[in-house]
């Protein structure tokens, strides 16, 4: 049939899930068109005993259906992008993606692990030579409990083959696993994936779960992405894929296996490598260590995705703050709130700044501790507190990114700085912003980065004049409420951090 495309796909649930939304899509783009599934089993999912984490077993998940693609037999092949080799073979390759999914890994710790207990190890299972790195290099400082030694245990299976060891292994403390496997099963309305969504929930409600952050623990190229697959004479369902493509995530994919093609590519590279959109600026996570031993780590913005791009030739004396004194402009008093705090239930808490936890409120066992960074996470986690994840310094925006696991109804409260003005979000002040100051010589200075939309409105007050100058924040919620305040677009950019900001400027 003419109108028929034959979509070839492994045969375990998330598999199903992936392939049905691409179907779905061709449908919703060719509703003439009647689709035809077809479920494989691969080399990888029938033997057991294979290594993945071996270079050697390259594509096991994905060349057995890829010949079915070259021969004709079927019209295209889903699969889970990152399963994909970098090498091309020549005769088919990935000619388009949807949506992404989440990038990141969740972290699943036993209920069992106590806060601040001191342990000889901990035992995490996860196969990935990738993740046993970043967790090696940067989890001690992210749990609130003390451990000489992490002992990984190999995993192998599907998702539900892996939950279900996780369970039942007494002797286990933790699993990784992909945030997008998870998101996609509990997100999806097939039958077939409800006792695997109910294990997932009783995965997470029996864990201290944790989302890693992209800035320490980039993903596996690909991560979160579907690539289909199409024979390279195969004209007209190449035409039919280029059509209902996601061209930008395409993009940042395919950045990301080119990166990683530089150092060899494969799962048996102890390499995450994760890149993403966020405010029009493309930006990179590279984190892991090289076969020959060298050390990688960059968090960086590479480039501007709109025409857009500003380019100044400010000195570093010449901006406002320059040095981390300026950055102080209030004096700051607490305010103690834990009254309120630990009466706070099945609550979304919002950790703006390391020092709101300052009073150490108790917060109940039904709440979710979310960060607004790293430096708020390392600090709640010196406290003794669980966090559950972190905006990674890209704003609150990012928290919606949980729903799945706590309920698009889950409230949120931020915990924040008295007169903070943050629309539909509950906010208690943990302390005050007083008797602002700025230099003698503020109107003179070319360049500002400003910490808080606060502190930009409390100097535009004073120094109306400014608003002319060049002027930076972060990603988040500052950035969003400077746009409607600075409507010159070449007067202001985004950073990762005043760090980032002030080290791009000149000596």
């Amino acid at each position: 049939m003419d109108n028929c495309i034959k979509i070839a796909s492994r045969s375990s649930v998330l598999a199903k899930i992936q392939a049905k939304l691409v179907g779905e899509r061709i449908s919703d783009k060719y509703p003439n068109y009647q689709i035809e599934y077809h479920w494989i089993k691969t080399t990888g999912d029938l033997d057991q005993r294979l290594d993945i984490s071996s270079g050697s077993t390259v594509g096991v998940f994905t060349s057995d259906i890829s010949q079915r693609i070259i021969s004709s037999e079927f019209d295209m092949a889903i699969h889970s992008w990152k399963d994909y080799p970098i090498a091309d073979n020549g005769k088919s390759k990935i000619y388009g993606t949807l949506e992404r999914a989440d990038l990141r890994d969740v972290l699943l710790l036993k209920n069992k692990l106590k806060t601040l207990e001191s342990k000889e190890r901990i035992q995490i299972m996860t196969s990935s030579p990738r993740r046993r790195y970043s967790l090696e290099q940067n989890l001690i400082e992210l749990v609130p409990i003390k451990f000489n030694k992490i002992n990984f245990l190999d995993l192998r299976g599907n998702i539900d083959t892996r939950l279900k060891k996780f369970i039942n292994d007494q002797n286990t403390d933790g699993i990784v696993i992909a945030k997008a496997a998870l998101d996609r099963v509990i997100n999806t309305d097939m039958q077939e994936a409800q006792s695997l969504k109910e294990i997932i929930f009783k995965c997470l409600k029996e864990s201290h779960w944790m989302v890693l952050p992209l800035s320490s623990f980039p993903s596996a190229p690909g991560q979160g992405a579907i690539g289909i697959e199409v024979a390279n004479n195969n004209k007209k369902t190449i035409e039919l894929v280029k059509n209902i493509n996601n061209k930008p995530i395409y993009d940042n994919v395919t950045e990301e296996k080119l990166i990683m093609s530089d150092y060899g590519g494969g799962c048996s590279q102890k390499i995450g490598v994760s890149v993403w959109n966020k405010n029009e600026k493309m930006i990179h996570s590279l984190f892991g260590i090289t076969e020959s031993n060298k050390k990688l780590k960059n968090f960086s913005i590479v480039r501007s995705t709109s025409e857009q791009t500003i380019n100044t030739k400010v000195k570093k004396n010449e901006v406002f703050p320059k040095n981390k004194e300026e950055q102080n402009i209030f004096e700051r008093s607490d305010v103690n709130k834990n009254q309120s705090l630990n009466k706070l239930k099945s609550t979304l808490i919002y950790i703006t700044r390391k020092n709101v936890l300052e009073n150490r409120p108790i917060f109940d066992a039904s709440c979710i501790l979310w960060t607004s960074g790293l430096k708020s996470w390392r600090a709640a986690n010196n406290l003794g507190y669980w966090i559950h994840g972190t905006s990674d310094s890209m704003g609150e925006t990012e928290i919606k990114s949980i729903q799945t696991f706590i309920g698009e109804n889950f409230p949120i409260t931020k915990l924040t700085f008295k007169n903070d003005d943050i629309p539909k979000v509950k906010t208690i002040d943990v302390y005050e912003l007083n008797n602002p100051k700025f230099p003698d010589d503020m109107a003179n200075r070319k360049e500002f980065f400003w910490m808080s939309s606060l502190a930009f409105k409390t100097a535009l007050e004073q120094y109306p004049e400014i608003i002319d100058k060049q002027h930076a924040c972060g990603m988040g919620n500052t950035f969003k409420k400077l746009k409607k305040i600075i409507t010159n677009e070449e007067k202001l950019d985004c950073y990762l951090s005043y760090e980032s900001w002030f080290n791009n400027l000149q000596d």
